[in-house]
This record gives C-alpha cells, sequence and structure tokens, in this order.
C-alpha cells in the first residue's frame, strides 16, 4: 500500500440506491477503502424519493455533480468512475490536470441499449464517447474476464484488470436472522429485475411439472419485469411470492433461509461479462445456487462446488435442478459450506476493495513517474489528445 493515505473522489452517474445492486458494488468498496485510511468523497446524482425525473432531468442531475467535482479536482489523488458515458467531462478535466483516472466497468456498450431502447439511434455517438474515457484511462477495471478482452480491444491498451464483485461476509452470512412471515421452505432470486437476469425462464420454471412441490419463489428486488412477477404471484398464490425492494441490510434474512438461491442470468450479447453480486452474496450466505452456465458465473460456480449448473434460459433444467437440491439436503448443506468457505477466503468485499486500491495506487505512482520524466509538462499523460469525434 502507498506510505500515506490517498484521497479518492469516486464518481458514479448511475444513483446509488439502498436495496439495488450498485449500492453494494459502491459503498462497500468506498467502506473497504476507508479502512484502510483513504478519504473517498461520493459523487452521486441525488434524486427525490418519488425516483428519477425524465431523461433532461437526469442529465442535469449529472451535469450537477461533475461542475461540483470540477471545482474541487485539484485536491484529489485520483478518479475512480463506475463507467458511464455522460462522465466524458471528467474525464477529460482529469486528463488535463493531470490526474489519474481509473474507470471501473460493469457492462459492454450494449447495457445502455437494453435500459434506454430509444437511445439506439445516437449509439454510435454513445459508444465513441465512452470507447475515449477507456481509452485515455489511467486503468479500467474490468468485473468480468470476458469483459478484460474487450476492453483492451475497445482501449487499445492492457492497463485492464479483472477484479470481480463480492459480498460482505459479515451480513451475508448463515447466521443471518430470519425476515419474519417467510415460508419454512422456499427458493429466492433477489437483487435487480431487469430481462436479461433470466426472471422469465424462472417463472416458466415454477410452472412446470418438475419444480419441487411445497417449495414457493419468493422475489427479492424491483425493476423492469416486476409487472410480470406480480402477474405470476397473483396467477400462483401460495408459490409465488413477492416481498418488494428491501434495504441492502435486509436481504440476507431471505436468503440465508433459503433451500437454494437463483442466478439464471440470459444475454447472448454479453454472455461471457458476468459478476453478479448475487453469486456471491449466496455463496457467503452458505446456500447452494441453481446458476447459468455462462463464463463468470461457471467457472466460479464449478471450482467452488457450490451449485447446480443449468443452460441458460432452459425452464425445464432449472426445475429439475431445483428439486434435485430440494430433494438432497445434505447434498445441498454440502454446497452451501463450500461456497460459504470461498466466499470468505476469496470473495469479500474487503478483498475486492484491496485489489481495487492496488490498481489505484499503481495509476497514482505512474502518473506521479511520468511528470518526474516530462518536468515541461507536469500534468502529462500519454495519448492526450483532444476529446472524442463523433
Amino acid at each position: 500500500m502507498s506510505s500515506r493515505p490517498l484521497r479518492v473522489a469516486y464518481l458514479s452517474l448511475q444513483a446509488v440506491v439502498d436495496g439495488q445492486d450498485t449500492w453494494a458494488a459502491v459503498t462497500e468498496v468506498i467502506k473497504g477503502w476507508e479502512a484502510i485510511g483513504w478519504s473517498v468523497d461520493r459523487y452521486f446524482p441525488e434524486y427525490p424519493a418519488s425516483g428519477a425525473p425524465g431523461g433532461l432531468g437526469r442529465l442535469a442531475e449529472m451535469w450537477r455533480v461533475q461542475r461540483r467535482l470540477a471545482a474541487r479536482i485539484e485536491r484529489y489523488d485520483a478518479i475512480y468512475v463506475r463507467a458511464h458515458q455522460m462522465a466524458l467531462p471528467t474525464a477529460r478535466r482529469a486528463l488535463a490536470a493531470g490526474i489519474p483516472v481509473v474507470q471501473e466497468c460493469n457492462g459492454p456498450y450494449e447495457d445502455l441499449f437494453i435500459a434506454y431502447p430509444r437511445l439506439r439511434i445516437a449509439r454510435p455517438v454513445f459508444d465513441t464517447v465512452q470507447r475515449w474515457q477507456y481509452r485515455h484511462a489511467s486503468a479500467i477495471v474490468a468485473v468480468a474476464e470476458g469483459l478484460a478482452d474487450w476492453l483492451k480491444r475497445e482501449a487499445g491498451h492492457d492497463r485492464v484488470v479483472t477484479i470481480g464483485n463480492g459480498a460482505n461476509t459479515e451480513a451475508f452470512s448463515p447466521n443471518a436472522p430470519r425476515r419474519p412471515g417467510l415460508p419454512e421452505r422456499f427458493a429466492v432470486f433477489f437483487g435487480q429485475f431487469p430481462a436479461w437476469q433470466g426472471i422469465s425462464s424462472l417463472l416458466e420454471a415454477v410452472r412446470l411439472p418438475a419444480w419441487p412441490s411445497g417449495l414457493p419463489l419468493v422475489f427479492v428486488g424491483d425493476g423492469a419485469m416486476r409487472p410480470d412477477v406480480e402477474t405470476a404471484v397473483a396467477e400462483m398464490p401460495g408459490r409465488v411470492l413477492y416481498v418488494g425492494r428491501l434495504p441492502y441490510a435486509e436481504v440476507a434474512g431471505v436468503v440465508a433461509h433459503a433451500t437454494a438461491s437463483f442466478v439464471p442470468m440470459v444475454a447472448p450479447e454479453r454472455e461471457t461479462m458476468f459478476s453478479p453480486l448475487k453469486l456471491y452474496e449466496s455463496m457467503a450466505c452458505g446456500v447452494p445456487v441453481v446458476a447459468s452456465d455462462v463464463v463468470g458465473i461457471s467457472e466460479v460456480v464449478n471450482e467452488c462446488r457450490c451449485g447446480i449448473l443449468v443452460a441458460a434460459g432452459d425452464a425445464r433444467a432449472i426445475a429439475e435442478a431445483t428439486a434435485r437440491i430440494f430433494g438432497d439436503p445434505i447434498a445441498a448443506r454440502e454446497m452451501g459450506l463450500r461456497g460459504r468457505e470461498a466466499a470468505v477466503s476469496r470473495f469479500s468485499w474487503k478483498a475486492r476493495a484491496a485489489q481495487r486500491a492496488r490498481v489505484i495506487e499503481d495509476a497514482v505512482q505512474g502518473c506521479r513517474d511520468r511528470r518526474i520524466g516530462d518536468p515541461t509538462r507536469p500534468g502529462s499523460m500519454p495519448d492526450a489528445e483532444g476529446g472524442p469525434q463523433a
């Protein structure tokens, strides 16, 4: 670690909201850095409790956050950016000031257009803007190996390191207090509800005869697929339950008491680019997983022997795997124990934060070395040409 604590600005233009995956991925890493003595200032959009405004309102808030950072940028040793197309002003300003920027990439360009299909018409512009940020980053943290390979091609350099997501192994624990009102035995899906999470195939699996009788499926979270979940609740009362979105600190009270937890991602456009929090949090709770056999998930499940892999989108395979876990409590318990051991020893947020801290320190040191090597340009960095051209 550095001989002195660093001062870092963390910029996330995606709202950091308790109960969503982003909350854990951002706040747990910051907590780890602060635990080693770093000073970390947060630059996040702030929206009313009723939800984010329309597109123009969100853009205005993103601009406000970055103007606040711009006014203080010289005080930081490094800027850590949760990659976002609209973070271009900060990336350019930091480059001009000679302040290293570390970008964390959680998905390919396509993610933006899955969430906001109407923006696809301007895809060449959005892709160019993000590519420029990757090209000029001092370093890039990719949360999945497939993302790292893609990023090296897009950025045109090798300053890319793979550091996956993780779990708070103290909060997500087999000993988490049980949330009142849960069925005696149940399976669980938790997290955000975009289409690529595989919720459609999971809901189809519950309807099949192969699904174990007497095992309700509990959903925790919110998102685009919420209407489908609520429809299933109405159509299959007692078989599908929805408890809504819970604060981060309360999610483990459901997960830790499940018979099985699902990680059924299905997205052909990003099938090698997964590092789902729910995988590591389920493992930390000692709960076996039924997960899609895709890169970023399969190697963890295979190596740790903490669950059963199924073909992405295969509802019958999901139902049959669930029945295997439900019908063999001893094997299920052993899967859970192996998952818990691996989560504690290798996949804790404390470990993931320390890995990211080393990347930032290397970027800061590299920037200092360049300043010493080129005293006529004290803030210079390589490839510091102008902004992107659409």
